[in-house]
């Protein structure tokens, strides 16, 4: 959720001051389709979660890290268009909280119930899947590298309620700079005076 209001916010940012959409097409991208397979991936696995395995490192949790490998080597190749390495830094604080507790990321029951989001839990239990997520039910005790996990939360008496975490406030981070760096207006070079 925190990604798609950034998103947002990056693009109307962008078009308030004076940004063109259509310079994106402008933007040179390497190995976009591999993002695209990589998302695609990951939609899979969070929207048919009883099809992917709720364990640690199932079937989904192996398709989930396989995803976020892909996702880094397009960072890589692109690291030199703006935004990207912020985008990366936080692909890779996700990824180090998924793959240390069993591929998928955790999110404290209590932050889930300050978000309202507690009935999305696929059942009560320690390790269960949270629907329509990335995330799996872990106490904060239970939780390797518990600091990069979802522990940021939206609570539910805002209009949106949500539960994030660093990595995704980095990958924000990273998505608004790259708006706003590719459609911003060009800027006017000066004029060249001529010699007579």
């Amino acid at each position: 959720m925190i990604l798609l209001v950034a998103l947002i916010v990056a693009l109307l940012a962008a078009l308030i001051r004076g940004g063109r959409i259509s310079a994106l097409g402008e933007v040179r991208f390497r190995a976009g389709w591999l993002a695209i397979v990589a998302l695609a991936i990951q939609a899979v696995v969070i929207y048919l979660p009883h099809h992917t395995g709720t364990g640690p490192w199932s079937l989904g949790a192996l398709f989930l890290a396989g995803s976020y490998v892909a996702l880094v080597a397009v960072v890589v190749l692109n690291r030199h268009t703006p935004g990207m390495l912020l985008i990366g830094a936080g692909l890779a604080m996700n990824y180090l909280a998924m793959a240390s507790n069993g591929g998928y990321m955790p999110i404290a029951p209590d932050a889930l119930e300050q978000a309202g989001l507690g009935h999305l839990a696929l059942a009560g239990e320690v390790g269960s899947r949270i629907l329509a997520t990335k995330d799996i039910l872990l106490p904060r005790e239970q939780t390797l590298l518990w600091v990069l996990s979802d522990i940021l939360v939206i609570p539910d008496t805002l209009p949106i309620s949500s539960v994030f975490s660093v990595g995704d406030v980095v990958v924000a981070l990273g998505v608004c700079w790259f708006f706003q760096r590719a459609m911003a207006p060009a800027t006017p070079q000066p004029e060249q005076a001529t010699v007579p």
